[in-house]
């Protein structure tokens, strides 16, 4: 569960860097009304995230509230902002269309949003592919799993069952949720679909079948737990339409292995599955890579982004075979605001962005650098972080103790110290207990190193002043 924060503001050491200012109590007093309003008109739900007023960038990877307070953005707003907040790019690109002006248009043509299209498949590598725009990642996800069962009955009315991955993120809406294979946030649903089924992703954290230094760990047996999933559930292989899995596990922030992945596309080929696969969350350079299964040598028959895709606006994408996508009659599909002109012009700009200047590399190269921090801290910290992970610039850390239960008062705690000396992370998800380190690909390195610097500073100021855990 996540941790809530408290509006009492707290007495601050003074911070100014080139990267940082905080010259108030954190949080800030005069915030105070605007939050009470914000919970007066919007849903308590919407309430969740660190208390700091975001009033505009500086530098694309700064955070600036209107009281003369700077942080360095740990969050991206939750994986968006690859190219950077603000990037003046998108800024230029979204101010043109607006000032045309020409706001919506449903589905009929416009300049914008075949700009976007061909932008979106120029960096597609599935061959001979199509795009789908829509708004959020869930509706991506929904529509994914729609063209994987209405392909798999058109051949045979009993190729209908989809396998995913237990403990996933799709989303927030029915579909998704159910893909998602979390028995927490899919408790609200009464009437499950029975032919979804859940494998466990092959986490080493969670899993000593996936651990490579488990002296029993094999490759195969490590698949194995997915074809042991639709054993036990009495399924013919030749049934699955559809297999869909996170090209990167959300919760812990954790890749999916090569083999693994590998293996999974040959079982697809065998049995005649469309393989899908969620890059929502890493898509769009963070990886290291364009698109973060690339990472894994293998190309799926369709996959969703959004997020990253825009670095801005809302606007996600289902990419896929032109065979399965065009399976429905004109108007077939439709969605209100599906290629909308602003939200093309900014992904437009975006793609170009990051393609242009190769941002993948940028993020395999930065993300050296986190990877050794992190690590370094969680050897700093052995009695407070139970496990780093991530590929790229999408990193996580977690706290737990011996026995793996999470830790979420000292994660908060290490929230509100980073946010008192000017870092700021989203929320923790993951029980409460993991910190996602998922800065603007643009961060410069010297500011990268002096948040990094400030987040095991924080961690130290928390086991400081905190119990220590219990096990």
């Amino acid at each position: 569960m996540k941790p809530d924060f408290d509006f009492i503001a707290r007495e601050t050491e003074y911070v100014e860097t080139a990267h940082r200012c905080i010259k108030t109590p954190i949080p800030v007093p005069e915030s105070f009304p605007l939050f009470q309003e914000m919970e007066k008109y919007e849903i308590h739900a919407n309430m969740g995230q660190p208390p700091v007023v975001w009033h505009h960038t500086e530098d694309g990877y700064k955070i600036c509230d209107p009281y003369g307070n700077k942080w360095i953005d740990f969050s991206s707003a939750i994986f968006i902002t690859n190219a950077g907040h603000g990037n003046p790019d998108i800024v230029d690109a979204i101010v043109k269309t607006a000032q045309k002006p020409m706001l919506a248009s449903f589905l009929f043509a416009t300049e914008e949003r075949v700009e976007a299209a061909r932008e979106y498949i120029s960096v597609c590598p599935i061959p001979d592919a199509k795009v789908y725009m829509l708004s959020a990642g869930t509706e991506a996800c929904e529509m994914a799993l729609k063209v994987m069962r209405v392909n798999g009955v058109m051949k045979n009315p009993k190729k209908k069952v989809i396998v995913t991955m237990k403990d996933s993120f799709h989303g927030r809406t029915l579909g998704s949720q159910q893909l998602g294979g979390s028995a927490a946030l899919s408790a609200w649903i009464t009437s499950m679909d029975p032919d979804i089924i859940h494998a466990p992703y092959p986490t080493s954290f969670e899993h000593d079948w996936a651990d490579p230094e488990n002296p029993n760990f094999t490759e195969d047996g490590m698949f194995k737990s997915f074809t042991d999933t639709i054993d036990a559930a009495g399924i013919d292989y030749d049934d699955i339409c559809g297999v869909f899995i996170e090209s990167y596990h959300a919760p812990l922030c954790y890749p999916l292995p090569t083999s693994y992945a590998k293996r999974l596309r040959k079982f697809c080929d065998e049995h005649d599955i469309i393989l899908g696969m969620d890059e929502i969350q890493i898509g769009g350079c963070r990886s290291g890579k364009f698109w973060c299964f690339m990472n894994n040598d293998i190309i799926p028959d369709l996959f969703t982004s959004a997020k990253g895709s825009s670095s801005s606006l809302p606007q996600s994408c289902l990419f896929g075979r032109r065979a399965l996508l065009d399976v429905f009659e004109a108007q077939g599909l439709t969605s209100t605001h599906s290629g909308s002109p602003v939200c093309c012009a900014a992904s437009a700009a975006n793609i170009r962005f990051l393609r242009d200047n190769r941002m993948w590399e940028v993020a395999a190269e930065k993300g050296k650098i986190i990877d050794k921090r992190l690590h370094e801290i969680k050897a700093k910290y052995p009695d407070r972080v139970a496990y780093v992970g991530g590929i790229g610039m999408g990193w996580s850390i977690h706290f737990a103790n011996a026995k793996k239960e999470p830790q979420p008062e000292f994660t908060r705690e290490v929230l509100l110290r980073s946010m008192e000396m000017g870092l700021l992370f989203s929320a923790p998800n993951n029980h409460g207990a993991s910190l996602r380190c998922m800065a603007p690909l643009t961060i410069p390195v010297e500011a990268l190193e002096e948040g990094l610097d400030v987040f095991d500073a924080a961690i130290g100021k928390a086991d400081k002043m905190m119990p220590k855990y219990t096990d």
